[in-house]
């Protein structure tokens, strides 16, 4: 049996007209560094239309960042415009892969 993992991914909730461009996408992605070494950021797209669906996916090289990112759950990231600017935090969960 394996042994447990920590969880070091967070999925962010954010306002699909916050994060309209490439520098808006950054902004968010500099935020989430504040927690530590990212390995991994995107975007969760809707497969028809190809339209981002208001959420991001963060993993982080650490448990310990992914827990420090997740210590507060709601959170604000400076240089995007409010109310737009406001994001919800939370552990995201892999499904287990089959083989």
């Amino acid at each position: 049996m394996k042994g447990f993992q920590l969880a070091r991914d967070v999925v962010i909730k954010h306002k699909i007209q916050a994060i309209t461009d490439m520098k808006q996408s950054l902004l968010l992605l500099d935020h989430m560094k504040k927690f530590g070494t990212v390995t991994s950021f995107r975007f969760s797209r809707d497969p028809l239309t190809k339209e981002r669906t208001g959420m991001a996916f963060v993993s982080y090289l650490h448990s310990d960042d992914a827990k420090e990112a997740l210590s507060s759950r709601r959170q604000i990231v400076n240089g995007l415009r409010a109310p737009l600017n406001n994001i919800e935090v939370s552990v995201h969960i892999r499904q287990p892969t089959t083989k």
